[in-house]
C-alpha cells in the first residue's frame, strides 16, 4: 500500500490529525483532505461486498465458459483490493512503526500473488506483477477520490465506487484486445460489450482530461471534446461494421426491440416532466416524490432483462454515459446547462447528497444494473438465464426500498434502535418483495424451485434489515447483498 506524503499524515503531526466527517473515528490518521461523508459512520465493512458478489458467480454452474478465466481473476483482484482497504483502514487509526508500516504495504500485493498462484495456477512473475499493480493502483486511486471528493463518500461507499472502477478497467485490459484482435464469429452481445467497454474506458480518459487540465472545462472545449468521444465510439473500426451501424442493425431487426424503444422513450419524456415540474414548485423534494424515480426504474428494468437483456445491457451503459457528461457539466459549471442542472439537483437531492457530486442517482442506476454488469453470462445463457439475480436491483431498491420508504414515512410509528427507520417499513419491504417474486413466478417470468424460494426469502430479510440499519447508501448496498445471496443457488 503506497503512502503518500500529504495524503496520509506524516509522523510529525499525527496527534493533530483527525477523520473529518466519521462519527466514532477518533484519533486518526488520515489527512484531513480525507473527509468522509459527513452524519454517517465509515461503513469499511462495504469493501468486502463485491468480491463476495463475484465469488458467489463461481459457486454455480456457469455457461460461459470462456469467462471463467476472466471471472477468476477479477474476483481475486476484488479480494486483494478488499485486503488493501482493510490495511487502509487499519493504518489510519493505528500507530504505525515501521515494520508495521511495511507489513501493510506489501500484504494485500502478497495475498493477491499467492491467489493467481493457487487457484489459477498462473506463473510468479504474472502473479506479482497483476498482485501488486491491482491493489497499488486501487490504493492511490482510492486516496485520490478521497480528496478529490471531500464528503461525498462514507469510507466504505468510495471502496465499493473504485473497486468498481478499477475492475471494469482491468477487464477491459483483460478482454478488449482479445476479442478486437479474435478471428471467431461474435454474437450480438459480444460486439455489444466490446462497444460499451471501448465507450466507457473512452469516457474514463475523458474525466481524467478534463481533471487534469482546467482549460478542457471551457465551454469552447468541453462540448468538442464531447462531440470527438461521440465520434470516436461510434465510427471506431472496433466491430465490422462500425459500431454505429452494428447497433442499428441491432435495433432495426427486432420489431419487438423498437416497441421497447418506443416504451423507454415514453418513460425518458415522463421522467423530464417530473423532474421539470418538480423544479418549477422551487422546493425541495420530499422522500416519496423522489421515489418515483425507484418506480420508474422497475417499469425499465423488468421488461428489459425478462425480454430484451442484451438491449438492457447496452442501454443501461449508455445512461450511465450520459449521466456521467451531464454531471461533468453541472459540476465544472460548464454554460448553457449547468444552471438547470444544478437548479434540478438542489430539488432532488438529499441527505446523502451532502457533496459536490449527485450520488444518490448515479447509484440508483448502477444498482440496478451492477447484476448484469458482474455476472459471467447475463444474457448468453438462454437454457439458464438466471434472471431473479439480475433484477436483485430492481427487487431491492426499486420495489422494497420504495415500499420502506413510503410506508415508513406514512404510516411507520414503532421505530429501530438507533435508527429512523420504523418497523413497518420494514414489513413493507418484505411483504412487497417477496409479493413481486410471487407475481414474476405465476406470470412464469422466472422459475422458483422450493430451495430459490427459501434463498429469497433469506436474501430479502436480510437486506430488509441492513436497510433498517444502515446509514450508507441504499441503492448502492442492497442489490450487492441481495445479489451475492440469490446467485449462490
Amino acid at each position: 500500500m503506497v503512502i503518500e506524503e500529504g495524503d496520509i499524515g506524516t509522523e510529525s503531526s499525527e496527534d493533530d490529525l483527525l477523520v473529518k466527517g466519521v462519527s466514532g473515528a477518533g484519533n486518526g490518521r488520515a489527512s484531513a483532505a480525507i473527509v468522509g461523508r459527513p452524519n454517517t459512520s465509515p461503513g469499511y465493512w462495504l469493501c468486502m461486498l463485491l468480491p463476495l458478489a463475484l465469488a458467489s458467480n463461481l459457486v454455480h454452474k456457469v455457461r460461459c465458459t470462456e469467462n471463467i478465466s476472466t471471472h477468476g481473476m477479477l474476483t481475486i483482484a476484488a479480494v486483494g483490493m478488499c485486503v488493501e482497504s482493510l490495511c487502509f483502514f487499519l493504518y489510519i487509526f493505528c500507530k504505525a512503526g515501521l515494520l508495521l508500516k511495511l507489513l501493510i504495504a506489501f500484504v494485500p500485493g502478497l495475498i493477491t500473488t499467492l491467489l493467481y498462484k493457487a487457484l489459477l495456477q498462473q506463473p510468479w512473475s504474472y502473479g506479482l506483477f497483476w498482485g501488486f499493480v491491482t491493489t497499488f493502483s486501487y490504493q492511490n486511486s482510492y486516496v485520490r477520490v478521497m480528496r478529490a471528493c471531500p464528503a461525498c463518500f462514507s469510507f466504505g461507499e468510495a471502496a465499493v465506487l473504485v473497486q468498481g472502477l478499477m475492475l471494469f478497467i482491468l477487464n477491459v485490459i483483460l478482454k478488449l484486445p482479445n476479442t478486437l484482435f479474435s478471428n471467431q464469429i461474435r454474437s450480438d452481445f459480444d460486439d455489444l460489450n466490446v462497444i460499451m467497454m471501448f465507450a466507457l474506458f473512452y469516457l474514463f480518459a475523458v474525466c481524467c482530461l478534463l481533471a487534469a487540465a482546467n482549460i478542457l472545462r471551457t465551454t469552447v472545449c468541453f462540448y468538442p471534446l464531447i462531440f470527438l468521444f461521440a465520434i470516436t465510439v461510434t465510427c471506431s473500426p472496433i466491430t465490422n461494421p462500425i459500431p454505429l451501424i452494428t447497433l442499428l442493425n441491432f435495433i432495426l431487426k427486432d420489431k419487438a426491440r423498437l416497441n421497447m424503444i418506443y416504451f423507454y422513450i415514453a418513460l425518458v419524456v415522463l421522467t423530464f416532466l417530473a423532474v421539470w415540474w418538480e423544479t418549477s414548485q422551487e422546493g425541495k423534494a420530499t422522500t416519496r416524490v423522489r421515489k418515483i424515480f425507484h418506480l420508474l426504474i422497475v417499469l425499465v428494468y423488468i421488461p428489459g432483462v425478462v425480454y430484451q437483456c442484451t438491449f438492457l445491457y447496452i442501454a443501461s451503459g449508455v445512461a450511465f454515459a450520459i449521466f456521467t457528461i451531464l454531471e461533468l457539466i453541472r459540476v465544472f459549471n460548464i454554460p448553457p446547462w449547468s444552471i438547470t442542472l444544478c437548479r434540478a439537483f438542489t430539488s432532488f437531492s438529499d441527505e446523502k447528497d451532502a457533496g459536490i457530486l449527485a450520488l444518490t442517482p448515479f447509484c440508483l442506476l448502477i444498482g440496478c444494473s451492477l447484476p448484469m454488469w458482474i455476472s459471467t453470462c447475463p444474457c448468453g445463457a438462454s437454457d439458464d438465464p438466471r434472471i431473479l439475480p439480475l433484477l436483485s436491483g430492481v427487487l431491492s431498491i426499486g420495489i422494497g426500498d420504495t415500499a420502506a420508504s413510503w410506508v415508513g414515512s406514512k404510516f411507520g410509528r414503532i421505530r429501530w434502535r438507533n435508527s429512523d427507520k420504523s418497523l413497518e417499513g420494514t414489513l413493507a419491504f418484505i411483504v412487497t418483495t417477496l409479493l413481486a417474486i410471487l407475481l414474476l413466478n405465476l406470470f412464469s417470468l422466472i422459475s422458483m424451485s422450493a430451495l430459490k424460494w427459501f434463498t429469497a426469502g433469506i436474501a430479502t430479510l436480510a437486506t430488509a434489515l441492513i436497510e433498517a440499519q444502515t446509514d450508507q447508501i441504499d441503492n448502492l448496498t442492497l442489490p450487492i447483498i441481495f445479489y451475492t445471496i440469490v446467485n449462490t443457488i
